[in-house]
């Protein structure tokens, strides 16, 4: 990465090292971890921080409490006592880290409550992380997924920190989300589902430059429809892009890029209601009917283009696939691109639950942690708030 040291690179034994990670993970009614896969993906560089004598403070938030306001909900306690379990040592958690001096000692681990019960976390206070970054030696980002947030301990401290890099995890992410836009980009497909057209507008005009086609899902495919002047029934579409959507389809025409859009889809008068569904054509659709998933149609021309594409990026499913009535589209999608011969990336919440629901994650040559800095690593090209700090001079 360009201008980024890794962890690997300094020389931290001893050293008081400052690890923003993101432990934001769901939890149980009884406050136990749920999923841990955030975790164990920073366990790489936890481990190697404290194998390298290193006295270790991680950092994270967890949900979205009132800045500078302690509440028990989103505290890290369950994180802690996870990885206390997992790496088999007593670990403190210490409240109140923002001003006081932290105590850790080379070769111990402490967990820092969750940062946004600090004043100045989520406005991106320079002035506290001036303070906070006299704590440290050393910086080093492991958070991706929030990396495109402007937040103190994402952004202002690294700019506040005179040695400052990346963890092993951030190093994957943005050297395995690089390769989609590699120095050739014949035949990259990009897959772009969910609900919204106006979340992904930047994303789109971003990718019509970029990739050769692209294959638009879920309700965004439904303002589409719209705007190429089909009947849509009652399905959700958004009224207010339709002159967006117009455009984005007249860019592909003018780049020569692929929109694929459905040519046959499946139907419902009320998707809580499953038996009443049917397959039809676009011309088909009634004044009743709503789109909640792609036809067999659209799916073996989807088949096509993913068996001839060298790069595969995909965000977000094709229907409404948690009712199994609705899943054929996503289904067949994520077992074309668990079968793809080609560099196979994907990320989003829906994303990676339609993946575990229907293919082994392994599958794909990788899955991105970050949801929102996932699309926007690739809506800005690269150029996100945590990267563009890591890359920064020190500030102070």
């Amino acid at each position: 990465m360009k201008n980024i040291k890794i962890i690997d690179e300094f020389n931290i034994n001893g050293k008081r090292v400052f690890l923003r990670l993101d432990l934001n993970v769901p939890l149980t009614d009884e406050r136990v971890v749920a999923d841990d896969t955030r975790i164990r993906a920073s366990l790489p560089t936890i481990r190697y921080a404290l194998k390298q004598n290193a006295a270790v403070m991680i950092c994270s938030h967890l949900g979205r409490p009132v800045e500078g306001v302690y509440d028990e909900k989103y505290s890290l306690h369950p994180v802690r006592n996870y990885l206390e379990s997992n790496l088999g040592r007593n670990i403190k958690l210490i409240n109140d880290w923002a001003e006081d001096e932290v105590s850790v000692n080379a070769g111990e681990l402490v967990v820092l409550e969750n940062a946004r019960f600090n004043r100045g976390e989520a406005s991106d206070d320079p002035v506290v992380a001036e303070t906070i970054a006299r704590q440290f030696d050393v910086y080093i980002n492991d958070a991706f997924a929030t990396a495109h947030r402007k937040e103190m301990t994402v952004h202002q401290l690294p700019l506040k920190s005179v040695k400052k890099g990346c963890g092993f995890l951030f190093k994957k992410e943005v050297e395995s989300l690089s390769k989609i836009f590699g120095d050739t980009n014949d035949q990259t497909l990009a897959i772009i589902g969910g609900a919204k057209v106006s979340t992904k507008l930047n994303l789109l005009s971003v990718l019509l430059e970029k990739v050769s086609c692209i294959i638009a899902g879920g309700g965004l495919a439904n303002t589409f429809l719209k705007a190429g002047g089909y009947r849509i029934g009652k399905s959700f579409y958004e009224k207010a892009y339709i002159d967006s959507a117009k455009k984005i389809i007249e860019m592909a025409e003018s780049n020569d890029t692929k929109l694929i859009l459905p040519n046959d889809v499946r139907v419902s008068t009320d998707p809580k209601y499953e038996s009443n569904s049917r397959i039809v054509e676009l011309d088909q659709i009634g004044a009743d009917d709503m789109i909640l998933d792609f036809g067999p149609k659209t799916m073996n021309i989807i088949s096509k283009e993913i068996s001839s594409a060298n790069k595969i990026l995909w965000n977000g499913p094709l229907g409404v696939f948690e009712k199994d009535e609705f899943s054929y589209g996503t289904k067949c999608l994520a077992e074309l691109v668990r079968e793809a011969s080609g560099y196979t990336v994907a990320g989003g919440g829906d994303t990676i639950a339609a993946i575990n629901k229907f293919i082994d994650i392994g599958a794909l040559n990788y899955v991105s942690t970050g949801g929102g800095a996932f699309l926007e690593f690739f809506e800005k090209k690269g150029n996100i708030p945590a990267i563009k700090a890591l890359q920064s001079e020190c500030a102070i």
